[in-house]
């Protein structure tokens, strides 16, 4: 008990300064004039009730007929009753056919359709005013005079089965009909809507037509008529269309549900990828005030910044969605909260943060600021709302159905209401009040499936050719993002080489709708960690950079994911390249080529790019003096339009949402890029015979780099080539370094490029060891051919790979790197635990054989700085 007040007491605070920092003001709505008008309140003699509400400043006129009979007034023989008839009441009458009301409708512009709800079905025509006589005939005839034919009735049945099918494999569906049937137990509405097939398939045309003589009469419809329409004219038309038609209208007994009783909560593990808390009140009689107090109170506690997300954010949570909502039926109502969180979150704590946050949101002073600036914003969407006619209808429909006389429509019903009314009602309704809550957890929560819980991944091709590729890690707060180009240096134009490098130093310097200024402003403010381009001249500061692609790396905390990629997708597609920033980067990219061009092992290596790799991959990422002194703004400009392409970029996305949320995200933002054309890139040459290149540089330190393209490279080797890399590595490092002291650093590698196996080797060493060390290279070059490897030394190297990759992969930016890396190359593991099991079943002469095949014997290029 102690910690539970403790706990509401830390609450309690951080909503008040959540509220404070928040700047809640006061606002007057007293000066705010009635825009409906619900003086056209009548009823015809047969029982036909009709709503007008006139909005002068439309030609157009929104006519929605509200049938008193729903899912709720279905009992077990007739589940889908409702339904049927809602598509069954289109399929013809007795002077026109399914087509032709169709047709009808659209010659006049006009728009018709139905819905069904609990306690109605809807049907709606929408037209110009001039029109509406002939639309309200439409629609009565329709609802008066459908023939209910034999055909139709199959028809009809095949639809609304497959309705009912594929809600029932939606993943949420399990979950919305338990909450469902708690909220509800022991009513009619203790079952979701559609029906149940069986009862469907088995509905006989006589049924059908039995209900639905017995039910579709005027005096169990309403009428409500919105637009710019005259009042008298619009009256006589109703009269015209269904005032002649008889009554005896009855509406099938409809058991309410009772008030809730006692606090419950239920589990469930279903196939939401996210944790979902609902928890439902007995709400207030729709018909009487309370239920605009709670009304307006559910505006100020749900939504993004609302009261119950701040109190979840304070908590250390991350929701991703929270609602409050009074949902209206026939005399009762319910009061529903939701939270949409994070997998891997405790929804158990999460409930206990959304009761106690109302209580605790009540007893402050800034309460009455949130409830004015809500209310505010209540009004403004009310009136904009109105202009949108049939929508509005369909708004206000709960309230009609309830027999509201007027609740639900004037935008000025809150303006009396003051704090203290709806801190009474929440008191009255949620507080301390008997309530039905579900908890849902994706099935990898279960305590069972914790431990082996593994990452969930996909993948998707955008019709732009964008391949992007996701995986959630459960739980982690991090959302990053990695764009890799499939080619760089290979679709450089001739003499711009350093132009893919330029263009991404310019990324974060402006764009069309944001400024330089704005930009780092955006940074700082959402946390967003951004790099889109490597530095050479900080250690390790350019290790991830690459002549084969180019790359973009983001991280922010997953809330913050959409405004990141919006920004990042601006970045993308609309760069500015102003003169000035065009020019600065300009100048740091020839400081980067002037410190470069003095070190003796970057000369050897771009050296030794230049005799491997000629000419596909033969300049150097940063570009020469030359190619960056003559790239102009206009270069940029036009290289920019054929390289960020659908066909040219890779995305992926590491962070605790599932991945198909992840692609989503990506595919909203990104769907706009252009497809742009697949380069068609040649390989790089063979080696096929020795080559050596000597250069002065006249420093005290020496440089070597050697290499060689050895052959075709076979996907199926890169796990073994992958080890017998690492044993090259180490025998060489060992036998020319340790043992003889020939290089003060020394990495050699076996890998592939551009689908072909590439040898290279770079040695630091002083120029009077440099002969020295080229023998020795020949020599561990032919003993690597020719050893055993034994099982001893395979587990030390794969344990050692295995480890440096998963040391590196513990950021989620890196993982999404690795992610790129395999998808890029077409490979078959993402070199996580299916790269490891890959590695796990090689044996020694998997490894001894690629070394053979892959190694070179003799023709070495040799590029020697002296």
């Amino acid at each position: 008990m102690e910690r539970k007040r403790s706990l509401k007491h830390i609450l309690k605070c951080l909503i008040l300064v959540l509220l404070f920092l928040s700047g809640f003001a006061v606002v007057s709505s007293s000066a705010r004039a009635e825009i409906i008008d619900l003086s056209g309140m009548s009823t015809l003699k047969n029982g036909f009730d009709v709503r007008l509400m006139r909005e002068a400043s439309t030609p157009v006129v929104a006519a929605l007929v509200l049938v008193r009979t729903g899912y709720a007034s279905e009992n077990e023989s007739k589940s889908g009753f409702s339904h049927l008839l809602e598509h069954l009441v289109f399929a013809g009458t007795e002077k026109r056919t399914k087509e032709l009301i169709q047709r009808e409708v659209k010659d006049l512009g006009g728009y018709i359709n139905g819905f069904t709800r609990d306690d109605y079905t809807g049907y709606l025509v929408v037209g110009h005013r001039d029109h509406l006589d002939k639309l309200l005939e439409i629609l009565a005839d329709i609802l008066f005079n459908s023939t209910i034919e034999e055909e139709a009735v199959v028809e009809a049945k095949e639809v609304v089965t497959e309705e009912i099918n594929r809600s029932r494999s939606r993943p949420g569906t399990r979950e919305d009909e338990l909450f469902q049937s708690l909220l509800y137990e022991g009513s009619s509405y203790a079952a979701t809507g559609l029906g149940n097939e069986t009862t469907v398939r088995s509905a006989g045309k006589y049924e059908i037509a039995y209900f639905y003589h017995r039910t579709y009469r005027p005096d169990n419809m309403i009428l409500l008529l919105n637009g710019g329409f005259d009042p008298t004219e619009a009256m006589d038309a109703v009269r015209v269309s269904f005032g002649d038609v008889g009554m005896g209208g009855t509406r099938p007994e409809v058991v309410k549900p009772m008030p809730l009783l006692a606090e419950r909560t239920y589990f469930l593990a279903s196939a939401m990828p996210d944790v979902r808390v609902r928890i439902g009140f007995t709400g207030p009689d729709p018909r009487g005030p309370d239920s605009q107090a709670l009304e307006l109170l559910a505006a100020v506690l749900g939504g993004g910044e609302g009261i119950l997300d701040r109190a979840l954010k304070g908590a250390g949570m991350q929701p991703r969605s929270v609602s409050a909502g009074l949902s209206i039926n026939d005399g009762f109502s319910r009061f529903v909260i939701s939270a949409v969180l994070p997998s891997g979150s405790d929804p158990a704590a999460a409930q206990m943060v959304l009761l106690e946050a109302i209580p605790a949101a009540l007893t402050l002073d800034v309460f009455a600021g949130q409830v004015a600036q809500t209310r505010e914003s209540l009004v403004a969407g009310e009136v904009l709302g109105r202009e949108k006619l049939h929508y509005y209808l369909m708004e206000k429909a709960p309230w009609v159905a309830a027999g509201s006389p007027g609740q639900g429509f004037s935008s000025g019903r809150w303006d009396d209401l003051t704090h203290e009314d709806l801190a009474d009602a929440a008191r009255e309704y949620l507080v301390n009040a008997p309530f039905v809550a579900l908890l849902t957890v994706p099935e990898s929560m279960r305590p069972d499936n914790a431990a082996s819980r593994g990452p969930v991944r996909a993948e998707a091709m955008l019709d732009n050719g964008l391949r992007v590729v996701a995986e959630q890690r459960f739980g982690s707060p991090v959302f990053a993002l990695h764009v890799m180009t499939r080619n760089r240096l290979a679709v450089e134009p001739e003499g711009k080489t350093g132009i893919a490098d330029f263009l991404h130093r310019l990324l974060p310097m402006g764009t069309l709708n944001q400024s330089r200024e704005d930009i780092d402003a955006t940074l700082r403010k959402l946390g967003i960690s951004l790099s889109t381009a490597g530095n050479p001249m900080v250690p390790f500061g350019d290790f991830y950079t690459s002549r084969l692609y180019s790359h973009i790396r983001l991280e922010c905390v997953e809330d913050k994911a959409r405004s990141a990629v919006t920004l990042l997708s601006d970045l993308m597609t609309n760069p500015l390249m102003e003169e000035k920033a065009v020019e600065e980067t300009r100048s740091r990219i020839l400081e980067y080529i002037s410190y470069r061009s003095s070190n003796p092992g970057t000369l050897a290596s771009g050296a030794l790019a230049q005799r491997l790799y000629s000419p596909v991959l033969a300049g150097d990422v940063y570009g020469t003096e030359p190619s960056i002194s003559g790239i102009s703004k206009e270069d940029l400009l036009q290289f920019h339009k054929g390289y960020f392409t659908g066909q040219n970029l890779i995305i992926s996305v590491v962070s605790g949402m599932p991945p198909e949320e992840a692609i989503a995200l990506v595919e909203e933002l990104f769907k706009e890029l252009p497809a742009g054309e697949k380069a068609d890139i040649p390989p790089v040459p063979l080696t096929l015979e020795p080559d050596l290149l000597e250069m002065e540089l006249g420093k005290p330190q020496g440089a070597l780099a050697v290499g060689a393209v050895t052959g075709e490279m076979d996907r199926a080797d890169a796990p073994a080539l992958a080890i017998a890399s690492r044993l090259l590595n180490a025998r060489l490092y060992e036998e020319l370094r340790e043992k003889e002291g020939l290089a003060y650093s020394l990495g050699a590698s076996l890998g592939e490029v551009g689908g072909r196996a590439v040898f290279t080797l770079s040695m630091g060493t002083s120029p009077e060891k440099i002969e020295r060390a080229r023998a020795g290279i020949r020599e561990q070059i032919e003993a690597a051919r020719a050893a055993r490897v034994t099982p001893e030394e395979m587990q030390r190297e794969i344990n050692g790979l295995v480890g440096r990759l998963q040391m590196r992969m513990l950021s989620s930016i890196n993982r999404a790197y690795y992610l790129g890396i395999a998808t890029r190359q077409g490979l078959t593991h993402t070199f996580g635990e299916d790269y490891r099991e890959q590695l796990l079943v090689l044996t020694p002469e998997d490894v001894e054989w690629v070394t053979r095949k892959y190694l070179p014997e003799d023709n070495l290029v040799e590029i020697v700085i002296h």
